[in-house]
């Protein structure tokens, strides 16, 4: 089930918004969170709750270890076997098939046919930052399990983020502080999150499906960067668009996350980017991986070293697949570039010319190999966006033009406008999705819901179910 599935929509999210507003400031609350939390991951993933409810408990009992005993050995085996956990269903099948030479062909048949859970790389993540923060004395462990169960598997941000740290959100686990015009401000960063998924990243999904589809060569330039520039809008408005609508339920149900997303494309450097792009992984692994290893502190040699550590890992997490690997790289290699020739004005260029120039080719590029199924396609399709001069170059496919309808071209034309402008315009999930933005916007809240609830109603009620890009991370 996910959030643009109208049985979510129209079922789902009322019946847990009703129970869980019934009791929202008794000690029922954390049971109702808890409850309605697993009954949505059942629905998405049946069984596999069980191993969503084993994470839960040992990550709560391992926080009350931890603290206790303060004890390096016990704290590295919890660690280890949160990591056994995501490596066994996400990266054991790659592992066989692609880095052990000569590997029983029933083994690897075996492992690749081991099912991903959806959202496992987002729970196990939060679970180890619990663990860390608790080791660290950031925090103090929750004694509280159903509270600890509604925070590790609360259905807003469960299987696609963003991800959240206990200690950011347990105050309001424990004493939601919530009010009209916080459900108000949620209900509409909501619907700001579904027309994005449902009114552009669905219409972009066509198009660049139709472009990625094509057999290798046949596509002509001017057709592979409309794909790919596709994709590129595609990507964050989906992404995008799953954080508003998980930090819009949460506020509905008191509970505030951080933003995922700072205007990512309104950037001019890669460095730049990755602090403003999918906040809650890159900030993670900042505080949990690279600053561990070193950081900075080190050096020249060993800072580049561990940011190619931390991009490897980075791209890894998004897949167990040597285009993730390198795709991860691809930003990896970058960041040391902008390190060496632009030093510490890297973060902060602020120029337009750099923007268009340089970070918005190596964005797409990456975008083309995160997309890819392989490298040989990536190289393929690659190898049609450099060649512009052949005879055939800016003819489009009829697959790509018989995709999308008129009013949809509208949509990726704003949609690729409102990129372009990224920084210069505040967007309307922040805009409306803050409760304390006066009457005025208030006013115009009231109407976008309505516009935009008949609009995704219809979209959601007549197309095909479309899943988000990050369920399979």
């Amino acid at each position: 089930m996910v959030f643009s599935d109208p049985a979510f929509i129209f079922w789902f999210l009322p019946f847990a918004l009703i129970l869980g507003l019934s009791c929202i400031r008794t000690a029922l609350f954390p049971w109702v969170v808890f409850g309605v939390s697993l009954l949505f991951y059942y629905w998405t993933s049946g069984s596999y709750t069980l191993l969503l409810v084993s994470s839960i408990a040992l990550n709560f009992c391992g926080g009350l270890i931890i603290h206790r005993f303060q004890n390096k050995l016990l704290f590295g085996t919890l660690i280890f076997l949160n990591l056994v956990l995501i490596a066994y269903y996400k990266y054991a099948g790659f592992f066989v098939s692609d880095i052990v030479p000569g590997a029983d062909p029933e083994l690897v048949a075996f492992f690749q046919s081991v099912v991903l859970p959806i959202g496992i790389s987002f729970f196990t993540f939060q679970g180890i930052s619990y663990l860390i923060d608790v080791r660290r004395r950031q925090i103090e462990p929750e004694r509280n399990f159903i509270l600890f169960g509604a925070y590790l598997s609360f259905f807003p941000q469960l299987i696609a983020g963003p991800i959240v740290r206990f200690k950011d959100v347990q105050a309001d686990f424990h004493a939601p502080n919530l009010s009209v015009d916080m459900f108000a401000a949620g209900a509409s960063r909501f619907m700001v999150g579904l027309a994005k998924k449902l009114l552009v990243a669905d219409t972009m999904a066509r198009v660049a499906d139709a472009a990625f589809a094509m057999p290798a060569g046949d596509i002509s330039f001017a057709g592979a960067w409309l794909g790919a520039i596709a994709y590129t809008i595609q990507i964050y408005f989906d992404f995008s668009g799953y954080s508003d609508m998980a930090i819009g339920i949460g506020m509905m149900f008191g509970i505030r996350f951080f933003e995922n997303f700072n205007h990512p494309y309104a950037s001019s450097t890669v460095t730049e980017f990755w602090r403003r792009w999918h906040m809650s992984l890159s900030s993670w692994f900042r505080d949990y991986l690279y600053i561990p290893l070193g950081g900075n502190r080190r050096g020249a040699s060993r800072t580049f070293i561990n940011l190619l550590i931390v991009f490897c890992a980075t791209g890894l997490w998004h897949g167990a697949a040597w285009v993730f690997v390198l795709w991860g790289l691809w930003h990896g290699g970058f960041l040391i570039l902008e390190r060496i020739v632009l030093g510490d004005r890297a973060p902060a260029m602020g120029s337009p010319a750099l923007r268009f120039i340089y970070l918005f080719p190596v964005v797409i590029f990456g975008w083309v190999l995160f997309r890819a199924p392989d490298i040989g396609s990536f190289l393929s399709y690659s190898q049609s966006m450099l060649t512009p001069l052949s005879e055939e170059s800016f003819r489009l496919p009829l697959s790509m033009l018989l995709v999308v309808s008129p009013i949809e071209i509208v949509v990726l034309v704003l949609a690729g406008a409102s990129i372009v402008l990224q920084g210069k315009i505040q967007p309307l999930g922040v805009v409306f999705g803050n409760p304390d933005a006066g009457q005025l916007i208030a006013a115009f809240r009231v109407g976008f819901m309505i516009c935009a609830a008949i609009a995704t109603a219809m979209f959601s009620l007549s197309n095909e179910f479309s899943p988000f890009l990050y369920f399979r991370f």
